[in-house]
């Protein structure tokens, strides 16, 4: 079980983070007296680019009843990527940490992915693996590939992750208000606040499921969508958007849920939050000192060869050795996970 977990959540690192850095935009200044809805407009819209910075990623969630629990994940770190060239795969170096508890167990989990111009290493219980050039390589023109691709698609070779999956952010907000300045990590924002659109958040997320490479997500029919509506009690979206530049510095979404009392969860709270500092000033990522194969960690985790690795390269090997190729998670493997039970998920190791 644990090590399901821990695979997972390396996966996530890899596979997911560099896609999260290419969406935010930027424009003219103003003061707390501006028109809300001018402010996201120049906030999601505007060409200027965040392409340098520290981010703070932070899911908070707790649920209440006889099936109690509680979790906690964070991802930061500083990112850096090319100004003039929106489809380059961005240098990082971000730490994970995940706390979960409920239904008696518990679980931890503290790692990290740095990304440096010509490698790749995977932090895992205080030591690196090397993912070494050959699979970098691959995983990178691949990224870059994808990212050229939705552009192209898009008609616009500037497009933000935003724009390359046909999505405006600020209709995710109804009945906003401008809060006036706020300080965000030493930067001035201008803080807008509104109830969140659960109609266009959840149609929004489930287009980028669809187009994700892999994607598997299905549409939520509009009888699913009721049932998820009625149970949000309350929903809200805030934006923190730079007083001088409006360039994003945060974007938080709160909720609470009251699941169907078959559960035994009488309530959910959900916090979320993406928190960038130091907005396009110069970053340097450095390769962690005495890293190690990354088969190493693979054969830790009882992962045969590269498994759901294999999206990140083909089948060329790293330093310390081959190990197997592969097209990422078979559909045999996806499907066993999303309906396994937290007690079986760990026989779906047997698909991969």
């Amino acid at each position: 079980m644990t090590r399901i977990r821990a695979r997972v959540a390396i996966i996530a690192l890899i596979v997911v983070l560099p896609a999260a850095l290419a969406g935010c935009g930027g424009g003219g200044g103003g003061g707390g007296s501006e028109d809300p809805n001018q402010v996201l407009d120049q906030t999601f819209n505007n060409p200027t680019k965040v392409t340098s910075g520290n981010l703070d990623i932070s899911l908070n969630a707790t649920a209440e009843g006889s099936q109690s629990g509680s979790l906690t994940a964070t991802i930061a770190g500083p990112f850096q990527g090319e100004a003039n060239n929106s489809t380059a795969f961005p240098q990082l170096d971000l730490t994970a940490k995940i706390s979960a508890s409920g239904a008696g167990q518990s679980f931890n989990f503290d790692g990290g992915l740095t990304a440096t111009k010509d490698n790749a290493y995977v932090d895992y219980q205080g030591q690196a693996y090397e993912a070494g050039s050959s699979i970098f390589k691959q995983s990178k023109a691949s990224y870059e590939q994808s990212v050229k691709k939705a552009q192209s698609a898009q008609g616009n070779q500037s497009a933000s992750l935003f724009e390359q999956f046909g999505i405006d952010p600020k209709t995710w907000l109804t009945n906003v208000t401008n809060e006036g300045d706020e300080s965000v990590d030493g930067q001035d924002t201008i803080h807008i606040h509104g109830d969140a659109n659960i109609d266009q958040i959840a149609s929004d997320l489930q287009k980028i499921a669809q187009k994700t490479p892999g994607g598997t997500a299905q549409t939520l029919s509009p009888a699913q969508l009721d049932q998820v509506k009625s149970a949000i009690q309350d929903a809200s979206v805030d934006v923190y958007s730079g007083t001088d530049d409006h360039l994003l510095r945060k974007l938080s979404l709160s909720l609470s849920v009251a699941p169907p009392a078959s559960s035994g969860v009488s309530s959910v709270k959900v916090d979320f939050s993406v928190t960038i500092s130091d907005v396009n000033q110069a970053q340097t990522i450095t390769a962690p000192s005495g890293a190690k194969p990354i088969s190493g960690l693979l054969s830790q985790l009882g992962i045969s060869g590269l498994g759901p690795l294999g999206s990140l390269g083909g089948s060329s090997g790293t330093s310390g050795g081959a190990v197997g190729g592969g097209g990422g998670p078979s559909q045999a493997y996806l499907k066993c996970v999303q309906q396994a039970s937290p007690s079986q998920i760990g026989k779906c190791a047997s698909k991969l």
